[in-house]
């Protein structure tokens, strides 16, 4: 199975909860390679998923700028969870505008505008 976006955490012992009688059974340094294993495969299905749209266009929602780049989310992209469009140039923020993907990062893209911002 694969996932597009996956996040995952560590299980940790929280008194109170429906989990409490059974205690934290598993040792701290087989929750953290198996978290490794996991986030690392993860990360190669995530990088191999955003290089499948490199060369295709898609509205980006402006949401800040500096420095001649702008960043943006895409209708995939959570706001302060996933990853990020950086576009060429500084765009209004607010607006949303079609980018030609032109790179792939693991969990982010990259491109160039389609049409011209002021």
């Amino acid at each position: 199975m694969r996932f597009d976006r996956l996040g995952a955490f560590q299980f940790s012992f929280e008194p109170g909860t429906a989990s409490e009688p059974l205690g934290d059974p598993v040792p701290a340094e087989v929750k953290q390679e198996r978290y490794n294993r996991l986030m690392e495969r993860q990360q190669q299905i995530s990088l191999e998923r955003n290089q499948s749209f490199i060369g295709k266009t898609l509205d980006v929602l402006v949401e800040g700028q500096g420095e001649g780049l702008s960043l943006g989310r895409t209708y995939r992209d959570a706001p302060e969870i996933d990853g990020m469009v950086i576009i060429e140039g500084e765009a209004p923020v607010g607006e949303l505008l079609p980018v030609r993907i032109s790179g792939a990062m693991a969990y982010d893209l990259s491109g160039v505008p389609r049409a011209s911002f002021h």
